[in-house]
């Protein structure tokens, strides 16, 4: 094996050693708030993260996707296309966030509500910033210094989660907690990032009107897409459902925020690689990109739909007792999380090979549909229609962004792997059937290893092979 895969190959462990790390740190700081704060105050917690959210969305504006398609282009200038990028995010930021908890003083809020506003307005001011840089590491197959920055921010969160949980300091106290880690974890990718470019201040008009020009299909579309993605918790909060309600749905939704940061680092590690491969016309290379694509979040995501209906309750009882609904809309976001999985890959190679604008409108339309039946549903059936809703909405745009993709691209994919996953899913849904009335701890273990034997006995792909899929290659063969 040549120097530079070795070192990709531990780049790669050090990657999925972080993501495990920080999955485990993101589920035991949710332990430690929904303990903390009692059912009640986590939905308030969740109300004010998903309020500074949606403006914190819209500060994104595709300039973290247009950052690692820009740099990774043949001849690009990367200093000074960093710098432009990093400048507009800075002043955009600043912009947008303070418009969160500004606005927070018209809204029937508590007192500690809108400290949690703004304390998330900060946390996520830093965290967009961080994202900035992400683009650099993906350009160089070297995120170890990404996961570790992002490994310390859910570290510093949990430290003071957990100093909130033994103090009982209240909500004000631990959404300050993520304002902390976000400031780290900005402070160590600046530092990481400034020993392969300098990051300066720059703004070269030039350079700004093409990041404008690339981006803004991708910032509009983030805009609907926020629409339907935070718009169960807005619509719920807007109807009077209660707090505890919230809740509820906040935390099974947390899972399924953990599950889907998944297809986002695998496709953040692939965007390059496929931007590389269609700039240079290699559309054989490029197909091979998108089959790994497809086979690794097939493997991964059908196994989690499956066991999410049977699971559910078993997991969110096993964080805390009174979770039990939670559980049982776990069972409809699992599903949502899998199309998430697949909806990832088309949607990134939307932006690989430039098809942004094509997915303006069918965001805006997915959007208007998801709003009316929340508009229309959520009175009545509460978080069972933000549930459904969701999985409506992510599973029309996941159809509509592979659309896009399969007719520009021509790509046909093989569904060999992605059949034996469902099948392995199947064989898995049957055991636990059997065992559906016994604790997480026995169920969720013995689940994964259900699914790994079947895929095996089907003939899937080892994990070694699979390791492909972050080789940057000169052969389409290897």
């Amino acid at each position: 094996m040549s120097t530079e895969r070795r070192a990709l190959a531990k780049n790669t462990v050090i990657q999925v050693i972080g993501k495990i790390i920080g999955t485990i740190l993101g589920l035991l700081t949710f332990w430690l708030l929904i303990h903390s704060l009692d059912d009640a105050g986590y939905g308030a917690l969740t109300k004010a993260q998903t309020y500074a959210s949606v403006f914190a969305i819209l500060v994104d504006f595709g300039l973290t996707l247009t950052t690692a398609q820009m740099i990774s282009e043949p001849g690009a200038n990367e200093k000074r296309i960093l710098g432009t990028i990093f400048s507009l995010r800075a002043v955009s930021a600043f912009l947008f966030l303070s418009i969160a908890p500004i606005s927070a003083l018209f809204l029937p809020t508590t007192g500690e509500e809108r400290i949690a506003i703004l304390c998330f307005a900060g946390a996520f001011f830093f965290s967009s910033l961080a994202q900035v840089f992400v683009g650099v590491f993906q350009k160089r197959l070297m995120l170890a210094q990404a996961t570790f920055a992002e490994t310390a921010n859910r570290t510093v969160a949990f430290l003071g989660v957990l100093a909130v949980w033994y103090w009982n300091l209240g909500l004000g106290a631990a959404s300050f907690a993520f304002v902390i880690g976000g400031f780290i974890q900005v402070i160590l990718m600046l530092r990481g990032v400034s020993t392969h470019v300098p990051v300066t201040f720059i703004f070269d008009s030039k350079i700004a009107k093409n990041i404008i020009k690339k981006s803004w299909p991708i910032g509009v579309s983030i805009f609907f897409n926020l629409l339907y993605l935070k718009g169960d918790v807005l619509f719920m909060w807007l109807f009077g459902r209660s707090d505890v309600e919230i809740g509820y749905y906040g935390g099974a939704y947390k899972v399924i925020d953990v599950v889907t940061t998944i297809p986002i680092t695998l496709m953040g590690l692939l965007l390059p690689l496929l931007v590389s491969a269609w700039a240079s016309k290699n559309t054989v290379l490029f197909y091979k990109r998108m089959q790994d694509g497809l086979d690794v979040l097939a493997m991964l995501g059908l196994p989690f739909a499956f066991g999410s209906i049977f699971c559910g309750v078993a997991v969110m009882t096993l964080i805390k007792s009174s979770l039990s609904p939670a559980g049982q809309v776990l069972a409809i976001l699992g599903p949502t999380a899998t199309m998430v999985f697949f909806g990832s890959l088309f949607s990134y190679t939307v932006v690989a090979i430039n098809k942004q604008r094509l997915m303006t409108w069918a965001y805006a339309f997915v959007a208007t549909l998801t709003i009316i039946g929340y508009a229309i549903f959520i009175p009545n059936y509460g978080m069972w229609a933000a549930a459904g809703m969701s999985l409506f909405a992510e599973t029309l745009i996941g159809t509509i962004a592979a659309i896009v993709v399969l007719r520009a691209t021509k790509w046909k994919p093989h569904l060999g792997i992605t059949g034996k996953a469902f099948l392995a899913s199947i064989g898995m849904s049957g055991i636990l059937f059997f065992v559906r009335d016994t604790p997480a701890w026995i169920m969720v273990p013995l689940g994964t290893a259900t699914y790994v034997a079947f895929l095996a006995a089907l003939g899937g792909p080892s994990p070694k092979s699979l390791l492909r899929i972050f080789q940057p290659s000169t052969n389409v063969l290897d």
